[in-house]
C-alpha cells in the first residue's frame, strides 16, 4: 500500500514540477530539475516496496531511539545558526550515528566526515549561502 502512495506522490510531483515556469533561469534546468529528481527516487522507493519482500519490521532494541532522533534534529534546527552548519551537522551526524548502535570514535570520525563532506557540497558546488555560526568570527 505505502509503495502505492509513494508512485502517485512521485508522479504528482513530476507533474507538477513540469509545470513550472521562471521568465529567467541561471540554471539551465530551471526550478524543474531537483523536484523531479527528487520525485524520481521517491518513486524507485515506491517500486522496491511493491517488489522487493524481505524481513519483517521489527522494533529496534533501543525504544527511545526515534523519539530522540527527532529531540536531535529539532535541537539542530535551534542551534544551526549559533554554532554554524560544520559544527551543528558534525553534532548532529555523531547523534544519529551513537542512536544507531556506534562506538564513539567511529561516530566521530563520521560526523565530521559527513559535516565536511555536505558543506563541500553545499557551499563551494551548490554556491549556496551556510550559517558560518561559531567559525564565521
Amino acid at each position: 500500500m505505502l509503495g502505492v502512495v509513494l508512485l502517485v506522490l512521485a508522479g504528482g510531483a513530476i507533474w507538477a514540477a513540469q509545470s513550472w515556469e521562471v521568465p529567467f533561469a541561471a540554471d539551465p534546468l530551471g526550478p524543474r530539475g531537483f523536484p523531479s529528481a527528487v520525485a524520481v527516487v521517491l518513486g524507485a522507493c515506491g517500486l522496491l516496496l511493491l517488489i522487493a519482500r524481505g524481513a519483517t519490521f521489527e522494533w529496534p532494541e533501543r525504544k527511545l531511539a526515534p523519539l530522540l532522533l527527532v529531540v536531535a534534529m529539532v535541537a539542530y534546527a535551534l542551534v544551526l545558526e549559533t554554532l554554524g552548519f560544520l559544527i551543528g551537522t558534525a553534532l548532529l551526524a555523531v547523534a544519529v550515528a551513537l542512536l544507531f548502535g556506534a562506538r564513539p570514535l567511529p561516530a566521530l570520525l563520521t560526523g565530521a566526515a559527513t559535516s565536511v563532506a555536505l558543506w563541500a557540497l553545499f557551499d563551494r558546488l551548490l554556491d549556496l549561502p551556510l550559517p558560518k555560526g561559531l567559525l564565521g568570527a
